[in-house]
């Protein structure tokens, strides 16, 4: 049986670049903005490229990223994969799959510094078009190229509520979430969109939530419930429409992710 496969996956990590763009007050050449951001480190970010299922616990995964530099995958704690790019900053690595799902801290290391992806790879187990890249106190980023109305959903223990998908390009989105309008915006021009709202902070008891996303005249609706985190510690699970990732903050606390 042949891999499940996404390919053409491709994500610039480090939005730290757009501050340092912005904030030149004229716009620098070609060669200065790379030695510039080469010096500051920026440009070490990796990039996912693809990613495949390799039987039912691995995954493999491709990318980019400087020549002859150390790719790191965290994941579990204090474990870790790690391989080297080639000459041409190609690197693959293979990646152990839980039963629902693997979750990994991705870094560029070269030199003696350390270039961290801004967010955690999640990669569901049989589902590697779906992968997305969660970030904290920030919509995630969905990897793939589908048209998926409605991705992802985070939200954290305050209720702060976050929703990103794909539509047509330059499209008007409404989101309205339990009957009331919360948010408009429009699709950039490949079609990615981003919003956020609030919902009531969530208790331990599950509380039923309907999300309807309308954009180009269609509706599109998800239905989705949320509930308290508890612990202190990553945890991945299925459920019928998709998967759950309750995951610890870089500070501390707890946020949720729903990939559909």
């Amino acid at each position: 049986m042949s891999p499940i496969r996404a390919r053409h996956i491709r994500y610039i990590v480090s939005f730290a670049l757009l501050a340092v763009v912005a904030g030149c007050g004229e716009k620098p050449k070609a060669t200065e903005a790379t030695s510039a951001l080469e010096a500051a480190g920026y440009w070490r970010a990796p990039e996912i490229t693809g990613v495949d299922q390799a039987g039912s616990n691995m995954f493999v995964v491709t990318g980019q990223t400087i020549p002859n530099a150390r790719v790191r995958f965290s994941y579990a704690g204090n474990r870790a994969v790690g391989v080297t790019s080639d000459s041409k900053g190609r690197f693959r690595a293979e990646l152990p799959s839980g039963p629902d799902g693997g979750l990994f801290d991705l870094s560029t290391e070269d030199s003696g510094r350390s270039m961290h992806a801004d967010g955690r790879l999640f990669i569901p187990t049989g589902a590697p078009d779906k992968a997305v890249l969660i970030r904290p106190g920030a919509p995630s980023l969905a990897l793939f190229n589908d048209l998926t109305a409605v991705a992802v959903i985070d939200y954290d223990r305050a209720g702060a509520l976050a929703i990103a998908g794909r539509v047509a390009p330059t499209t008007p989105v409404e989101v309205v979430l339990n009957g009331e309008i919360r948010a408009r915006t429009t699709s950039d021009d490949r079609g990615f969109y981003t919003a956020t709202t609030q919902i009531e902070p969530p208790t331990e008891s599950e509380t039923a939530n309907t999300l309807s996303v309308v954009a180009g005249g269609k509706e599109n609706v998800r239905n989705f419930r949320d509930s308290r985190i508890t612990g202190d510690s990553d945890r991945i699970a299925r459920f019928e429409d998709g998967w759950r990732v309750d995951w610890v903050l870089p500070g501390g606390g707890m946020q949720t992710t729903l990939v559909f």
